[in-house]
């Protein structure tokens, strides 16, 4: 009796429309050509930007012998350029959108909230690492002992002053005088000599100490700290604004959303500007050594190419270059 009702229910009660499970002769006949055709869908930028990593390698690699030209290097590495270029013309405009958009969705005490103990975590943690850091410095007494008593009293003095000017240039670009001088400037002090009116001939360069005065200056670069700032706040209060504000939020995300498909565009080109960065860098170099060694030290994030915008903003903060970023995408895969 079990094994009858058994049959009634897999044949009976199942109805003519259910199948059973399937066998391994037809999964395997639909995997060997669907499942490797979904899957190089679905990586298809991945799978390019593979392509396009060995096609500069086997460039640079191939035209290495033929010593070419500053022209020709230039030529080769101008793809690249423009590709460095269009995804820092992203940082801009996605900061803005994104943090007035995202800051403006949530209540301002929630906003305070974050500020608070993102401030708090920073200060902690670089608190932590400068412990850290003169801990281990007391116990190991790093490089000559015998020259650390003469020069104690100097080195001091000077580290102090530049990490006092470095806290206050921080505080300067977190409020900056001039929303759209932050865009493209940041404040940072400089020392320079006085300006003298007069001359003495009697006094000679060598009995005058030179007394070097403290001014702030504006370099190159987007002030990063100061546009957060400026759009968490201005984004809190829009939030508060209600109906009235809905509109200025709406622009915002739309503002977003656009920027977002422009990067998902750009990042198409990824394989020919890699492919022209690396083949460029392979010409340029003396030692390949030290290009390998330089290229297997690198990576970002464990999603491939998810975090180049933001490194790009990271970079840009502490002005260190950027025209070489893009190298990170030929090893970024692989980490």
């Amino acid at each position: 009796m079990k094994v009858q009702e058994i049959f009634e229910y897999l044949f009976v009660k199942m109805g003519p429309g259910d199948r059973g499970p399937k066998t391994t002769e037809d999964r395997s006949a639909r995997m060997d050509h669907t499942g490797v055709k979904k899957w190089f869908i679905d990586n298809t930028l991945l799978v390019i930007t593979l392509a396009g990593v060995l096609a500069g390698i086997a460039v640079g690699f191939g035209l290495r012998p033929y010593g070419l030209g500053s022209d020709a290097l230039m030529v080769i590495s101008y793809p690249g350029e423009l590709f460095m270029r269009l995804l820092k013309l992203m940082i801009l405009p996605l900061i803005i959108a994104s943090l007035i958009a995202g800051s403006a969705s949530l209540n301002a005490k929630m906003s305070g909230k974050i500020a608070v103990r993102t401030l708090l975590y920073f200060i902690l943690t670089s608190m932590f690492n400068a412990f850290l850091g003169l801990l281990l410095a007391v116990m190991i007494h790093p490089g000559k002992p015998e020259l650390r008593d003469d020069s104690t009293a100097i080195v001091e003095n000077k580290r102090d002053h530049k990490i006092l000017d470095s806290l206050l240039d921080i505080g300067r670009n977190i409020f900056p005088d001039n929303i759209v001088q932050a865009a493209f400037q940041q404040a940072h002090t400089v020392y320079t000599e006085p300006k003298t009116l007069f001359s003495n001939a009697n006094i000679t360069n060598d009995s005058v100490p030179v007394v070097l005065v403290r001014e702030i200056h504006y370099r190159s670069g987007t002030n990063t700290l100061g546009l957060v700032f400026f759009c968490l706040v201005f984004g809190s209060l829009l939030g508060t604004l209600g109906p009235k504000g809905k509109v200025v939020i709406d622009f915002f995300q739309a503002i977003f959303e656009v920027i977002m498909k422009m990067v998902t565009g750009v990042m198409w080109f990824t394989p020919v500007g890699v492919s022209s960065v690396i083949a460029g860098k392979i010409l340029g170099v003396s030692n390949v050594g030290i290009l390998t060694s330089t290229a297997a030290s690198v990576s970002s994030a464990s999603v491939p190419s998810a975090a180049m915008v933001l490194l790009l903003v990271v970079l840009a903060a502490v002005d260190a270059p950027t025209h070489d970023v893009s190298l990170l995408f030929a090893v970024d895969w692989l980490v």
